[in-house]
């Protein structure tokens, strides 16, 4: 005998509204990447790669880490370079990466949880530089730098402006003090650090772009009950105060 239609829609409404515990054991255990990127995701060894969570630190790590075991899900985290890590989390069921921007043209690619931090995208000049720039149309007949696949390079990309792209964003430092771009596009988290550990320190903010929220974006194939869990644990610790931003 076949099961009314109805029937099985509030089955399923009943289903999902159960307790995350009861569904932890059946859950899949998740993979997720991360790249080393300013306080929010890094090797505690400065290492370029790594293959457990136990070495990885930063603040979206912690969040990230209180969302599954609020959620009682097991995961698997690795740290790579950010091309390796969106392109896992992009093209793989039960896969995900941190720290991610969530922008217009994103905003489908992924299920988003979040967010677990936030920060400023930015265009860095020379120190004492004498440019001026009030909005994004001044950068006309600039020559911008950008760091390869990153959302802030992507956005201005996007917005049909010119950006000499490379895969290592540390020479966008160098490339500035040697006058071979004028501005370099990058965020407020991590272009001053990147520029001091290169050996380029003199840059200085000629113009704030915006504040965009950091997400761990899930691949849109992930079991749904996944998605459910990490957004209901979310809201839980946000509303005792355990995730909270400025």
């Amino acid at each position: 005998m076949q099961t009314h239609p109805l029937v099985r829609r509030l089955a399923l409404v009943c289903a999902c509204a159960l307790p995350v515990s009861l569904f932890a054991e059946d859950l899949p255990r998740i993979n997720l990447y991360t790249e080393n990127y300013g306080t929010f995701n890094y090797s505690l060894e400065g290492a370029a790669y790594e293959h457990d969570i136990e070495d990885i630190g930063g603040t979206a790590t912690e969040i990230v880490g209180q969302l599954f075991a609020e959620a009682d899900i097991d995961f698997k985290l690795r740290l790579r370079t950010w091309s390796v890590s969106y392109g896992r989390a992009l093209e793989r069921p039960n896969y995900g990466v941190y720290s991610t921007a969530r922008t217009e043209s994103r905003e489908d690619l992924f299920e988003w949880v979040g967010p677990v931090g936030q920060y400023s995208w930015i265009l860095l000049a020379k120190t004492g530089h004498r440019l001026s720039i009030d909005n994004l149309t001044d950068l006309r007949g600039l020559r911008v730098g950008g760091y390869q696949g990153d959302a802030a390079t992507t956005f201005l990309q996007e917005q049909g402006y010119e950006v000499s792209t490379l895969p290592n964003e540390s020479l966008n430092a160098q490339r500035l003090a040697n006058d071979l771009i004028d501005v370099w596009i990058t965020s407020d988290i991590n272009g001053y650090k990147i520029a001091e550990e290169s050996g380029y320190p003199d840059v200085e903010e000629a113009f704030r772009i915006r504040t965009v929220g950091l997400y761990l974006a899930m691949n849109p194939e992930t079991d749904p009950r996944v998605i459910n869990a990490l957004n209901t644990a979310y809201d839980d610790l946000t509303a005792r105060g355990e995730i909270a931003f400025d």
